[in-house]
């Protein structure tokens, strides 16, 4: 069973636009890093699987990760992988749009501390990326 799991309806959004959205990387990197500082492209293929280096604001500072994202026909996977200072810092997201909805199940890997805040902040922040997604499939 997934750490957190996210629905939101597409209220009227066609599937296929959400699915295209999801696989546009630019568009997933700014809706799901709301405090974007800077990203790069690292490696890979960005119609496939593509890492990328973000460097984002925190309210601790800036903080620098790697974020994966892989398109998958109904979707799009994303793997966060953080050093911060207190250890490993792992969220892996699967993003789907079907039944009229989009949907993100997300694992986490960290320690206690970091596991229960990194859960917080996703419950929190990502029904709000669902929403930012949304309006830009639709523009």
């Amino acid at each position: 069973m997934p750490a957190c799991h996210i629905a939101t309806p597409l209220n009227g959004v066609d599937a296929a636009i959400v699915i295209t959205a999801l696989h546009n990387h630019e568009l997933m990197i700014k809706a799901l890093c709301p405090a974007l500082v800077s990203y790069a492209f690292e490696s890979g293929d960005k119609s496939t699987q593509a890492t990328y280096s973000v460097t984002d604001k925190k309210p601790i500072g800036q903080t620098t990760y790697k974020l994966t994202l892989t398109n998958v026909p109904d979707g799009v996977d994303s793997l966060v992988n953080a050093k911060p200072p207190v250890g490993v810092l792992i969220i892996s997201g699967q993003w789907r749009v079907a039944g009229g909805q989009l949907t993100e199940d997300v694992e986490i890997e960290a320690n206690f501390v970091m596991k229960k805040l990194a859960k917080s902040t996703v419950e929190k922040t990502h029904p709000e990326q669902h929403m930012k997604l949304l309006e830009a499939a639709r523009a």
